[in-house]
């Protein structure tokens, strides 16, 4: 993690504890250079969207928003599959799942069924469907610029 963080076991925890009304772990709060509190909701960032939040302010979160939505230029809002031929699949903003086609972790998009609860991750979804509906290769894949390991698509 790039941010600086108490030591286990440090004595001003107790303090935080009582400040920030502290129910449970793990809770990461991020308090800046100011001592002025920038979000309780950190945890919940940290899990959608790693270390990459950082440094969890709205510049931030904002640019991180844009390249999601840079990463899906070119893919198409909706189309059917081999593996779903009972429905169309819709590209959809999903915080975690598991893809039916290869049964990996996938986040921030999927192609979904909303009938049936299927998904995809969506390489899988385009390069099978580049496949069976014999798409161009440009078509078929994800976009240039960018990677994807199955479970998640990421920035090259």
């Amino acid at each position: 993690m790039p941010w600086l963080a108490l030591p286990f076991g440090d004595a001003r925890k107790s303090s935080l504890v009582r400040k920030f009304k502290v129910q449970g772990i793990p809770m990461l709060i991020v308090i800046g250079p100011t001592g002025k509190t920038v979000t309780k909701e950190a945890r919940c960032l940290v899990m959608a969207h790693g270390v990459d939040a950082y440094p969890f302010s709205e510049e931030r979160l904002k640019e991180i928003e844009a390249q999601y939505e840079e990463m899906t230029k070119g893919w198409p809002k909706k189309l059917k599959h081999k593996l779903h031929e009972e429905h169309e699949l819709e590209l959809t903003r999903s915080d975690y799942y598991t893809s039916d086609g290869c049964n990996k972790r996938g986040e921030v998009w999927s192609f979904c069924c909303i009938e049936c609860d299927f998904d995809l991750h969506p390489k899988c979804a385009l390069e099978k469907n580049k496949e069976t509906k014999g798409d161009t290769e440009e078509e078929g894949n994800t976009k240039e610029g960018w990677v994807c390991d199955g479970e998640v698509c990421t920035r090259a």
